[in-house]
C-alpha cells in the first residue's frame, strides 16, 4: 500500500515538471517575438515576462503598448496601461540604464495621461516625465526611431491637449515634433507607424496649413509592405483615415477621437 502511495506521488509530481521547471531563456524569447509579429500581445507580453530579466519585462510593456496603439477594441485600456507601466518600472528596478525600459515607460505614461485631465497630468509631472526619458534615450541613442517618433508623438500631443498654453509651459513645438517625425521617417523608412502617427496628430490640430503634409504622409505610409502585425494593423487604420481626407474637419474629429483612446 505503501509502495502505491509513494509511486502515486512521484507520478503526480512528474506531472508537475514542466510547470515548476525553468524554461531556457531563447525559448521564451523566441515565442514573444513570434507572438508579437502575429499580433498576439498579450501573449507576447507573457511570454516576455517569463524571461524574468529587464529585457524581458521592458518587451512585455512594449508588447502591451502595442496592443493599446492599435487595438480600440481592447477593454479597460487604463487598466492595461498601468499593467505597462509596472513592468517598464520593474525592469528598470532591475536594470537602472534599461533604454527599452525607459522608452516603454514614458509611452505608458502618455497613455496614462489620457485618462486624466491635462491640467492634472500636468501638476502630477507625467509629460515631463516622459520628456525626460525619451531624450535620455535619444540622447545614448540618437538613431533610436521609436524615441525620436514618440518624442514627436509628445509635442504635438502637448499641441492638442494643451493649445498655446500648454506649449509654452512646457517648452513644446508643432514645428519640433514634426522634425523629430522627420528624423525616424528617415532612420526607418519602411515603417508606417511614424507617418501615421505623424498625420494623426497634425490632423487633430484642425490646421489648414498642415493638410499637403498630412496627405503626404499618408500616402507614402500606404505604399508601405507591412513587415508584422503591427505594421498591418496600422496600415488597415491609415486606409479608414485616408476616407476622411477630403473634409478636414471630418478628418480632425476622427484623429481626435483616435487619440483620445
Amino acid at each position: 500500500m505503501l509502495k502505491t502511495a509513494r509511486l502515486a506521488l512521484l507520478l503526480s509530481l512528474s506531472l508537475l515538471l514542466p510547470v515548476l521547471l525553468p524554461v531556457p531563456a531563447s525559448a521564451d524569447q523566441a515565442a514573444a517575438e513570434a507572438a508579437y509579429r502575429e499580433g498576439a500581445w498579450e501573449l507576447a507580453a507573457y511570454e516576455a515576462q517569463n524571461l524574468e530579466t529587464a529585457d524581458g519585462y521592458a518587451f512585455a510593456a512594449g508588447a502591451l503598448l502595442a496592443k493599446l496603439m492599435v487595438d480600440l477594441d481592447t477593454e479597460d485600456r487604463e487598466a492595461l496601461a498601468e499593467r505597462a507601466i509596472d513592468l517598464a518600472e520593474y525592469a528598470l528596478r532591475l536594470d537602472e540604464d534599461n533604454l527599452e525600459a525607459r522608452l516603454r515607460l514614458a509611452g505608458a505614461l502618455g497613455f496614462r495621461g489620457r485618462y486624466m485631465s491635462g491640467w492634472r497630468a500636468y501638476l502630477t509631472r507625467l509629460p515631463q516625465r516622459g520628456r525626460t526619458l525619451l531624450e535620455e534615450v535619444v540622447a545614448r541613442q540618437p538613431d533610436n526611431a521609436w524615441a525620436l517618433g514618440m518624442l514627436g508623438a509628445w509635442h504635438l500631443e502637448v499641441a492638442r491637449r494643451g493649445g498655446s498654453r500648454g506649449l509654452n509651459a512646457l517648452d513644446a513645438s508643432v514645428e519640433a515634433g514634426m522634425g523629430y517625425y522627420s528624423q525616424a521617417i528617415a532612420i526607418d523608412p519602411d515603417s508606417p507607424a511614424p507617418r501615421y502617427f505623424e498625420a494623426l496628430g497634425l490632423a487633430a490640430l484642425d490646421e489648414p496649413a498642415y493638410q499637403s503634409r498630412i496627405r503626404e504622409l499618408v500616402e507614402s505610409a500606404r505604399a508601405l509592405e507591412p513587415r508584422d502585425a503591427f505594421d498591418a494593423a496600422i496600415l488597415a487604420e491609415l486606409d479608414e483615415f485616408a476616407t476622411y481626407l477630403g473634409d478636414r474637419r471630418a478628418a480632425s474629429n476622427w484623429a481626435d477621437a483616435r487619440l483620445e483612446r
